[in-house]
């Protein structure tokens, strides 16, 4: 009839979300004084790491799984601190594009011995072997989570009239 599956499954299932959720509680309180959130970070993080461009807001929204405005709101309050300006398409006056400025640049600069000890600090009870281990399996789990989230996308844009 159904198909069983491994308690582990759910077990690892909820660990994600609680690790989420604790992981956003850490960052921001790591990133306040810098007067950040995480989902800032995060933002300003993907548009640098993922693209040689200024992208659009769709774009970016697109590699964080959100809604364009959210990433609207949060590139606004981004904007206001400094860390990016928002500028119109010189092609299509419709489409937003983020462009890191230049106190961004100096933000990473500045926090990179901070953000090392920081990050580093959340791994410091596994061995190397086992942070290579987990590297490779929680690659392995996107891999198939992509998959499935892209074909998700592609039937509910068919299912629209």
């Amino acid at each position: 009839m159904g198909k069983t599956i491994r308690p582990e499954s759910f077990e690892i299932f909820g660990k994600i979300f609680f690790l989420n959720n604790r992981l956003e509680y850490l960052g921001d309180n790591e990133l306040r004084k810098d007067g950040l959130t995480t989902k800032q970070w995060q933002l300003i993080a993907v548009t640098g790491k993922y693209f040689t461009y200024p992208p659009s807001v769709s774009e970016v929204a697109e590699v964080l799984s959100t809604t364009h405005q959210n990433v609207k709101q949060l590139a606004l309050k981004l904007q206001e601190k400094g860390f990016i300006s928002i500028e119109k398409d010189q092609k299509d006056r419709r489409v937003l594009r983020l462009r890191l400025t230049e106190k961004n640049r100096e933000y990473w600069e500045s926090n990179s011995d901070e953000d090392i000890f920081f990050i580093s600090s959340l791994f410091t009870t596994l061995t190397d072997q086992e942070l290579k281990d987990l590297y490779r399996l929680l690659n392995k789990l996107e891999e198939n989570i992509d998959q499935k989230y892209k074909e998700t996308k592609k039937n509910l844009i068919s299912k629209v009239p």
